[in-house]
């Protein structure tokens, strides 16, 4: 090492303390960059009201939106949407008085069809973020919260599954 050659193995590189904050800098703003994408996520602007499918009422429910199932008590009992309170249809106009106009509120029924009437009722009394679950419970794929309810409102036995089962009557068969 005598005749001025660096011995290989022992590139050290030493970095001037100004390139060590540009470094430090883009380290910063990367990490302020991802923290940002992840709160657009939950804080950004809401959907338009209306119909919504599985997925955008999951969406809803990890940013806050009011759950409301409108359908009867027994129905309720028998299983529902975690974190939902059961305000029947028709006392949800009386009850929703007391609640925030501007916050997000989904819907939802066995099929969508009561709650799309509730919908309705509630875009007309002022409520700005109005979500209606499209096809109802009975469509959901999320988790669900069944009751000690062993019975329906007409004395039918729940799936075991506590959802509602539909029939269809008028077959071509």
């Amino acid at each position: 090492m005598a005749n001025g050659k660096k011995a290989v193995g022992s590139t050290q590189t030493q970095r001037s303390p100004k390139a060590r904050w540009i470094v430090a800098g883009v380290v910063l703003l990367a990490l302020a960059a991802i923290v940002a994408i992840g709160a657009l996520g939950r804080s950004g602007p809401l959907p338009a009201s209306g119909d919504v499918s599985n997925v955008e009422a999951k969406s809803l429910i990890k940013r806050g939106a009011r759950i409301v199932d409108v359908r009867t008590p027994e129905e309720f009992a028998a299983a529902h949407i975690p974190g939902a309170e059961n305000v029947p249809m028709d006392r949800v106009v009386a009850q929703a008085q007391s609640w925030d106009k501007t916050e997000p509120v989904l819907l939802y029924c066995a099929t969508g069809e009561r709650s799309a009437y509730v919908f309705q009722q509630l875009s007309q009394a002022g409520f700005q973020h109005l979500y209606n679950l499209k096809a109802g419970i009975v469509a959901w794929d999320g988790d669900v919260d069944s009751g000690s309810s062993t019975k329906t409102a007409d004395g039918l036995q729940p799936l075991a599954s506590g959802l509602p089962a539909m029939y269809e009557f008028f077959t071509d068969w």
